[in-house]
C-alpha cells in the first residue's frame, strides 16, 4: 500500500475534473468541495470522501472545485480490492468509510427528492397557469390564443424511480452513530465494503434521475417564461393588454403575471437577462396608455409632500358622500385638538365610537373602489394597510415613513402571509373563504340565520352563497372590526385611525414582514415540531389502503391588520370543518411588542382550541386521553394530587386566580415556559404539567439529544423514543405493503414518515 498523503487546495480551484482517470480517494479534512455535475451541484462537507461514489467507475464522475481553502488525506485508489487495503491500516476505517457513503447516497436522495417534486409542481404550475389563461380568456370575452406547445405537454416520467424506502433507509442510516455503525459492520472488511458499493450504487442512479429531472425542467422552462419563443408570461401581458383597452378590471390578471414573474426569480431557471428583457417591458407599460415611468403619481405628487390633504384623497377616492364626509372631518378636528387621546370620559368615547364607524365605511367604499382598476392613491394604499388618515395625526416623520413603505409591501407578503387588504383580495377573488365571526359562526352558517329571521328568502341562498362580494363584506363587518380592535391592545381606548402615540420608536422598526412573523413561526417549530402536524386520513383501495392516518404539517395563514398595535391572536384554528384548513393567526402591521413572544402566546392558544376542535363535545372528559382532557382534569383537582409538593399547589392556585379560573389561559402561561425555558433545560413547570406538555407538544430531536443527560427528563424521553418508535415501525411496514401492491409515495406521505425522525 501507497504510502497516505496530505494535500492542500486553494479556495476556487478545480483540482478533479469529469473523467480524469480515478487515482485517490480524498478525504476532506478540513473545507468544503462543490461537486459540480450537469445542470446541479452538491457541497461536501468536512468528512466526506470523495471518489466513493465513483465506485467501480475508472474516472471522476463530475468537477470538484475547492468551495474554500481545503486539506486532504489521500488513499491510494485504483478499485475496489484497495479498499481492503485502506481497512488493514486501521480497523474503525471500514465504519468511517462506510459512513460517509451513507451520508454521501442521503445528501443525493434529498436532491433526488427535491428535484422529482419540483419537477412535478413545475408541470401543475404551468397547466394551471394555462387553465387559469383560457378562463380569464372567457371571462373578459377576448379571443384566446392558440399555444400548441402546451398541447403535447406532459407529466414528469421516470422509468425506475427510486423507492421512498431507500430514501428512508439512508436517512436514517445517516442518522446512525458512528460507534453504532463500527459495531454493525464489525469492523469486516467484506461487510463494509457490500455497503460502501451499495450506497454507491444509489448514489449513481440519483445522479442519473436527478439529471433527467433537471433536463425535464430546462426543456420546459420556456413554456413559462422565454426573451425568443412564445410563453405563458407573454400570453398573459397580450391578454392585459387588450383587456385593458375595454376598461376591464385586471387585477386579477395582474395578480397571476406577478405570481409568474416571483416563480421565475425564485426559480433559479432562468437567466438575469431574460427576466430583465420580459419583465421591463411589462413594468414599463402603462394600461391606462404612456409608460408608468414618465407619468406623475395619480395623486399629482411623485415624493412625500409635506402638508399634503391626504384626508380628501381618501374620501374622494372611496366616493364617501359629502354630507358624511363633511362630518368625519369636523368629528377628526375634534379629535386632534384633544389633550388626551385617551382619555375615558362619556363625550371622548362617543367621538371615538363615531369615528370608528364612519372609518370601517371608508374602508369598504375605498376597497370595492379598488377592485375596479387604475392606480391606487399612495395616500389610499396608506389608509387600506396602515389605518393612516391624517399627518397631523400620525405625525410627519411617521407620515413619511408610511408613505415609502407602501412601496415595500411585498416585504409583507408570502404564501402564509398577507396584508389585511391582499386577504381580503383573495377572498374576492375566490382563493379563500371568510373567516368566523365574533359567535364563531362562518358563513354559510350566517346566511342560513338569517334565513331562518327572514331576513334573506330561501331562493335568494344559492345566489348569495357564491357572492364574493358579499363574503367580502361579511369578512370586513365581522373578523376585520373585532380583530383590528383585538389587536390594538388597549380595546377601551380603541381607535382605528393611527396616532403618533401608537407608533413606538419608528414605523419602519415595527413593520411586521413575512420573514420576521415566519422566522418567530419557525423558531417555535424547531421546539415543538408536532404544532402544526394533524392527524388525516389516508385511502387508496386500489392498492389495499383502505384506511390509514397520517401526520400531515399545516402552517398557519398570518393577516396582518392596519394598525399599530401590541396584541396577536389567534382567531380560528381551521378553515373550516376539514382539519387539514389553514388556522388564522392575527397580528397587527406595525407591531408594537416582541414578535416571537407574540406568536409564542398564539401558539398555545391554537394548541388547546385545535385539540378542542378535534375532541369535539369530550374536549374536557377525562375518559378519552387529550390535551385539553388531561390539563383540566390536572388544573381542576390539584389539590388532591399526592405528585405536587404544598408549594406546586400554591403556584397552581396563583396562576388560576391569575387567569380568573380560565383553564385555557393556565395552560397558555404553561407552554410559554415550555418554550422560551423549559426547552433550554430551565425548569419552570411542575412535575405534572410538563409530563401533559411534554406527551402532547414534545420537544424536537435535536433539544431531546441536547437534554437527554438530564435525569428530569430521561423518563419521559425514554417512553416517547419507545412510542414513537413504534409507530415508525408501523407506517415504514405498510409502506412497504403499499409499494409492493404498486402504490406511490407521495408527497403527504413523505411527510408523514419524517414525522417520525424529526
Amino acid at each position: 500500500m501507497e504510502a497516505v498523503k496530505v494535500s492542500k487546495v486553494g479556495k476556487g480551484k478545480c483540482f478533479l475534473k469529469r473523467g480524469d482517470k480515478l487515482r485517490g480517494l480524498f478525504v476532506i479534512l478540513q473545507g468544503s468541495v462543490r461537486a459540480v455535475f450537469k445542470n446541479d451541484e452538491i457541497v461536501l462537507e468536512p468528512g466526506s470522501i470523495i471518489g466513493m461514489m465513483e465506485g467501480l467507475s475508472d474516472s471522476y464522475l463530475c468537477d470538484y472545485v475547492a468551495n474554500s481553502d481545503c486539506l486532504f488525506y489521500i488513499y491510494p485508489y485504483r478499485g475496489v480490492e484497495d479498499y481492503k487495503k485502506i481497512f488493514a491500516m486501521e480497523g474503525k476505517y471500514v465504519a468511517v468509510f462506510a459512513m460517509s457513503a451513507m451520508h454521501q447516497a442521503s445528501a443525493l436522495m434529498e436532491r433526488y427528492v427535491m428535484a422529482y417534486r419540483k419537477a412535478q409542481e413545475f408541470y401543475k404550475l404551468l397547466m394551471g397557469y394555462y387553465e387559469e389563461y383560457k378562463k380569464f380568456c372567457g371571462d373578459y370575452g377576448i379571443l384566446e390564443k392558440p399555444f400548441k406547445r402546451m398541447g403535447s405537454l406532459t407529466p414528469v416520467q421516470l422509468k425506475e424511480p427510486i423507492g421512498g424506502w431507500v430514501v428512508s433507509y439512508y436517512k436514517r442510516m445517516s442518522d446512525v452513530s458512528l460507534k453504532s455503525m463500527d459495531q454493525f459492520l464489525a469492523r469486516d472488511a467484506d461487510i463494509g465494503i457490500g455497503a460502501i458499493l451499495n450506497a454507491v450504487s444509489w448514489t449513481k442512479k440519483a445522479i442519473v434521475l436527478i439529471r433527467e429531472l433537471k433536463d425535464y425542467l430546462y426543456a420546459h422552462r420556456e413554456l413559462l417564461l422565454s426573451a425568443e419563443t412564445e410563453n405563458l408570461f407573454q400570453l398573459y401581458f397580450e391578454l392585459a393588454r387588450k383587456a385593458s383597452v375595454t376598461g376591464i378590471d385586471i387585477g386579477a390578471l395582474a395578480q397571476k403575471i406577478s405570481g409568474i414573474m416571483d416563480f421565475a426569480t425564485g426559480s433559479h431557471m432562468y437567466e438575469e437577462k431574460v427576466m430583465k428583457s420580459c419583465f421591463e417591458e411589462y413594468e414599463g407599460y402603462d394600461f391606462n396608455q404612456g409608460s408608468l415611468k414618465d407619468a406623475e403619481f395619480e395623486d399629482g405628487i411623485e415624493e412625500y409632500e409635506e402638508g399634503f390633504d391626504y384626508l380628501s384623497q381618501i374620501l374622494d377616492y372611496a366616493g364617501y358622500p359629502e354630507d358624511k364626509a363633511k362630518n368625519f372631518r369636523s368629528a377628526l378636528a375634534e379629535y386632534k385638538e384633544l389633550p388626551d387621546l385617551y382619555a375615558s370620559t362619556d363625550n371622548i368615547r362617543k367621538l371615538r365610537r363615531t369615528l370608528t364607524s364612519d372609518f370601517y365605511d371608508i374602508y369598504e367604499l375605498a376597497f370595492f373602489r379598488s377592485l375596479k382598476g387604475g392606480r391606487i392613491p399612495v395616500g389610499v394604499k396608506m389608509f387600506l394597510n396602515f389605518g393612516f388618515v391624517d399627518e397631523g395625526l400620525a405625525g410627519e416623520e411617521n407620515a413619511r415613513s408610511l408613505y415609502d413603505m407602501t412601496e415595500q409591501l411585498y416585504r409583507c407578503k408570502a404564501e402564509n402571509v398577507f396584508t389585511i387588504y391582499e386577504w381580503l383580495l383573495s377572498i374576492f377573488r375566490g382563493e379563500n373563504e371568510p373567516s368566523r365571526n365574533e359567535f364563531d359562526m362562518d358563513y354559510m352558517g350566517f346566511l342560513n340565520e338569517q334565513k331562518k329571521t327572514g331576513d334573506i328568502k330561501a331562493e335568494d341562498l344559492p345566489k348569495l352563497q357564491k357572492d364574493n362580494r358579499k363574503k367580502v363584506e361579511f369578512e370586513l363587518r365581522n373578523m376585520f372590526v373585532s380583530t383590528n380592535r383585538a389587536t390594538y391592545g388597549r380595546i377601551s381606548t380603541y381607535c382605528p385611525i393611527l396616532c403618533e402615540d401608537d407608533i413606538v420608536g419608528s414605523a419602519e422598526k415595527m413593520l411586521m414582514t413575512a420573514e420576521k412573523a415566519n422566522g418567530a413561526l419557525d423558531e417555535i417549530r424547531k421546539i415543538d415540531y408536532s404544532l402544526f402536524y394533524r392527524e388525516v386520513g389516508f385511502s387508496d383501495p386500489d392498492h389495499d389502503v383502505n384506511r390509514e392516518v397520517i401526520q400531515k404539517e399545516v402552517i398557519p395563514y398570518i393577516i396582518l391588520m392596519p394598525n399599530a398595535g401590541t396584541k396577536a391572536m389567534m382567531w380560528q384554528e381551521t378553515a373550516g370543518i376539514r382539519k387539514d384548513t389553514q388556522a388564522r393567526f392575527i397580528f397587527p402591521i406595525l407591531t408594537g411588542s416582541d414578535v416571537s413572544e407574540l406568536m409564542v402566546d398564539v401558539a398555545g392558544r391554537f394548541r388547546w382550541e385545535m385539540c378542542r376542535k378535534i375532541q369535539g363535545a369530550r374536549w374536557n372528559d377525562i375518559t378519552e386521553a387529550s390535551l385539553t382532557s388531561e390539563y383540566s382534569d390536572y388544573i381542576q383537582y390539584y389539590r388532591k394530587n399526592p405528585e405536587l409538593s404544598a408549594d406546586a399547589k400554591d403556584k397552581v392556585k396563583k396562576s388560576l386566580q391569575k387567569a380568573k379560573n380560565n383553564y385555557r389561559e393556565v395552560f397558555v402561561k404553561d407552554y410559554q415556559s415550555w418554550i422560551r425555558y423549559e426547552s433550554k433545560g430551565s425548569f419552570r413547570l411542575n412535575k405534572v404539567a410538563r409530563d401533559i406538555i411534554f406527551r402532547y407538544c414534545p420537544f424536537s430531536k435535536d433539544i431531546r439529544k441536547t437534554l437527554s443527560a438530564n435525569p428530569t427528563y430521561q423518563e419521559m424521553f425514554g417512553k416517547f423514543d419507545i412510542l414513537n418508535g413504534r409507530k415508525a415501525h408501523h407506517v415504514e411496514a405498510w409502506y412497504d405493503r403499499y409499494q409492493k401492491k404498486g402504490g406511490e409515495i407521495t408527497d403527504d406521505l413523505q411527510m408523514n414518515l419524517d414525522f417520525y425522525s424529526l
